[in-house]
Parts: C-alpha cells; structure tokens; sequence
C-alpha cells in the first residue's frame, strides 16, 4: 500500500496576504508542515502555482507540482486540486493532505491519521478543530483519502469522513489567528 502526504500552498491568500510563504517563527509558514510530513511519508508533494514554494519545497526533498491557475480561484475547492495532484503521483492508494496554514499542528495527529488510513481501511479521515461556543466544528489541517474515494466524490462541498481527529492546530487567516499560533507555539 502506497501513502503520500500532499501539500497545497498557493500564492495568494483572500484574507492574510502572502500566508502561505510568510515568515512564521523564523521560517516560511509552508515549511513547518513540509518539514513534518517529510519525515512521516516517503513521498511528499507539494502544489502550488508560486515557483518560490515549489523550489524551496524541492531542495528541502519534497516532489513539487504545478498547480493551473484555473484551480488557484478562491472558489476552488480542494477536491479537483487532490484529483491535479494525483496526476502527478504515481498512483497511490492513499494521499493524506496537511494544510500550511495551521503550522502548529502536530506530528502526531499527522502520522495518526496516515496509520488510520492504512491500517483499518477508512476511505475518509479528517481531522476537526474543537468545538466553538456554540459546539460547531470546523474540519482541521488534515484530510485523508483513498484514491477511490477521491475519483468517486461527487459533492466537493460536503466531505464525509468516516473518522474525525480532533485537531488543537490554529487555523490562521488573521493576524489575529498568526498571534494565536505563535502563543501556541511557544507555549
């Protein structure tokens, strides 16, 4: 069985220009995460329509993917940038996707979610972040699935995972989220 991690980081972000390539704790935000899955998976990829991301990502091991700009819309779901990526991988059975802009998630959760995958045949994992207030959840840094359950998705809007990890990452978007994860970071 063959597992990848991927990595999606584009160039431009709606709400915290340059996200995804700015300094966080003393290096690039995508490189936090990178640097995690790398050492997790024995394939890494990472899409992106910036050069800068796809080079620096090649030196540091990782196999890079140029992403159209037709799928770096802001209304672009993730689903149809997978199914890109998955062009480009070899064919793996399982690819586990770990978003660069929640830097603080851990190891742990990322490798829990690959073994989950591998080891007791779920199509669909996510990690969720804990519940607001309210008790509403948001999906977290993690998604994984298997490659029939990536060609076989029809509704892109509505993911159904058969397993949920709770993920204690900061999801960022606001310099307010980027303060967050910095205190997370150093705490």
């Amino acid at each position: 069985m063959k597992t990848v991690g991927l990595i999606i980081a584009k160039k431009h972000s709606r709400r915290l220009k340059g996200k995804n390539f700015r300094d966080f704790c003393g290096k690039p935000m995508f490189i936090w995460n990178l640097e995690k899955c790398l050492k997790i998976f024995d394939e890494v990829y990472v899409s992106s329509d910036y050069d800068y991301i796809l080079e620096e990502s090649k030196k540091l091991g990782a196999i890079p993917i140029k992403r159209p700009k037709e799928l770096c819309k802001s209304d672009v779901m993730n689903i149809p940038v997978y199914r890109h990526a998955f062009k480009h991988m070899g064919n793996p059975d399982i690819i586990v996707t770990v978003r660069v802009d929640s830097p603080t998630i851990k190891a742990e959760v990322i490798k829990r979610a690959k073994e989950f995958m591998e080891n007791y045949g779920y199509s669909e994992l996510l990690t969720v972040y804990p519940a607001d207030q309210n008790g509403r959840r948001a999906y977290g840094a993690v998604w994984a699935l298997t490659k029939k359950r990536l060609k076989d998705t029809k509704d892109v809007m509505n993911p159904e995972p058969e397993i949920l990890i709770v993920d204690d990452s900061v999801d960022i978007h606001t310099e307010e989220d980027l303060a967050k994860a910095v205190e997370q970071l150093a705490a």
